[in-house]
């Protein structure tokens, strides 16, 4: 195989060699699947994966890891690019991964675009048991029970700690408002809401501005709103665990 122009070859070029070496059923996964469907929060590749059927072959291809599979995933076609469907490519991410919060955060943005769904990703995961399948349930755990992101997944690491706050409502419309408001969390018992402060999401642009609406607007219907950045979910998480039980405390014996 050679390239029939000069200079250095790029990703896509790669990416090509890899295809015709692997042969016609072979489609690409992993990170450089993720990055096709817009995904951001994905690692830098190693290397490029293109699953190959269990029938191929053996063959080895430069700049690429071949991975043999017992029934090859739904593929679809981006930029003339046979491609694994969003959650096989998610997980093909995920395996051997030993961070929990990339995992989150690659989950839940998934979801969160629309790409696939929590379900499809575990009838994707099926029975594995590869090294990170079980950071993935986890995170599929959180997905179900609402979380929308990792810092909000971890939120729910640290509610779950608490004899005192039992299970928010997870990014659901706010009860009583005429306006579809989703907080990250919410009490309704204690009218006590909590909103992770990224800086991703409230703090550039006229995002300052939308976050002082929204809390205005809490404010005008009774509800007390704690707000809690991503570090200190990380980095003090008995201090805010007790925040948050001291709003819920108070909002209870105001309700009740």
């Amino acid at each position: 195989m050679y390239a029939t122009f000069t200079g250095p070859l790029q990703t896509r070029h790669h990416i090509r060699a890899a295809l015709l070496i692997a042969g016609p059923d072979a489609a690409v996964s992993g990170a450089l699947a993720c990055h096709a469907y817009g995904l951001r929060y994905v690692p830098e590749p190693a290397a490029t994966v293109v699953l190959i059927p269990e029938s191929t072959r053996h063959r080895h291809a430069p700049y690429a890891r071949l991975r043999r599979v017992t029934v090859m995933p739904e593929i679809r076609e981006i930029a003339g690019i046979p491609t694994a469907c969003p959650e096989r490519a998610v997980l093909d991410v995920c395996r051997g991964m030993s961070s929990l919060r990339h995992v989150r955060a690659l989950a839940c943005e998934a979801v969160q675009r629309g790409l696939t769904t929590p379900d499809r990703l575990r009838g994707e995961l099926g029975g594995a048991r590869w090294k990170g399948s079980k950071l993935v349930r986890r995170a599929l755990d959180d997905i179900a029970a609402g979380c929308r992101s990792a810092p909000e997944c971890e939120l729910r690491d640290v509610v779950r700690r608490s004899r005192i706050l039992g299970e928010p409502r997870w990014n659901q419309v706010l009860p009583g408002s005429k306006q579809v408001i989703r907080p990250d969390a919410c009490w309704e018992d204690a009218r006590v809401v909590v909103e992770i402060d990224s800086v991703e999401w409230h703090r550039f642009g006229d995002a300052v501005e939308q976050t002082e609406r929204r809390r205005a607007l809490y404010a005008a219907l009774g509800w007390t709103v704690v707000p809690i950045s991503p570090r200190r979910l990380r980095e003090e998480a008995d201090t805010v665990v007790g925040e948050i039980e001291a709003a819920v405390t108070a909002g209870r014996a105001r309700t009740g």
